[in-house]
């Protein structure tokens, strides 16, 4: 189950050129198997929202410390 806050990754077979550059934010917590998602770092004044299926997406690994 997503939630908001979380942060994933687009698996391989589901990310456009460029998607594995950015860290990926859940907006909006896990319904009906669709979750919105957001890059962060963009600079962008309104920062895109997509929304997703959740098998499309996996919980990213935090970096190792």
């Amino acid at each position: 189950m997503f939630k908001i806050g979380d942060a994933v990754e687009i698996l391989p077979e589901f990310q456009d050129e460029g998607d594995d550059q950015f860290k990926w934010i859940v907006v909006t917590n896990e319904e009906l198997g669709r979750v919105d998602i957001t890059p962060l770092g963009t600079n962008l004044s309104i920062p895109p929202i997509y929304t997703v299926q959740t098998n499309q997406i996996k919980l990213a690994t935090p970096p190792s410390q």
